[in-house]
């Protein structure tokens, strides 16, 4: 009787034990997770093909402010804030850069989009074809923004459809 106490005894410590190492590695495979970027930090590069093929990478655009927008072409939001996104792009054509980031959606989607909504050639369009680029941003919906200053670092990160005076409003704290 006294032998299978301590046996008992014994399981239950060991498996106190596996479940404090379990804890353990969990904890440590969470905070090992790259966190995602925040205003004052370097914006992340974005490397990738945009809708008409060319390579794209964001940090090529170094020395010029970025208006940076992740979208989808299904997302009613999106399609709202394009013709904004357009205006504002066509008004400060030269002063800031609009690239926009499709989350994932296949080249014929995003050529409709483009073809849809006239988007000029000053706007790139990428396509993030394994939405791999929403992590390091922190994108979890669309559409997302952020204002990247020409040094890099990101100024203003907005949830959902900017408003022309968003729009402005971070074209100034990017420094246009």
């Amino acid at each position: 009787m006294r032998d299978m106490r301590h046996r008992a005894l014994a399981a239950l410590c060991a498996g106190a034990m596996v479940l404090a190492g379990f804890g353990y590695v969990a904890i440590r495979m969470a905070s090992a997770q790259p966190q995602p970027v925040q205003p004052g930090e370097a914006a992340p590069d974005i490397q990738g093909k945009t809708w008409s093929g060319a390579d794209f990478s964001l940090h090529a655009l170094r020395g010029e402010p970025v208006l940076l927008d992740f979208f989808t072409t299904w997302c009613p939001p999106c399609l709202d804030e394009t013709p904004d996104l357009m205006a504002f792009a066509a008004a400060h054509r030269g002063e800031i850069r609009v690239v926009l980031v499709d989350r994932g959606e296949a080249r014929t989607a995003v050529a409709s989009y483009v073809a849809r909504f006239h988007v000029p050639d000053d706007v790139t369009v990428v396509l993030d074809e394994g939405n791999r680029w929403s992590a390091p941003y922190g994108v979890t919906g669309q559409p997302e923004a952020f204002f990247i200053a020409a040094d890099g670092r990101v100024v203003q990160h907005t949830l959902g459809p900017l408003s022309r005076a968003q729009m402005e409003a971070g074209a100034r704290a990017a420094g246009k």
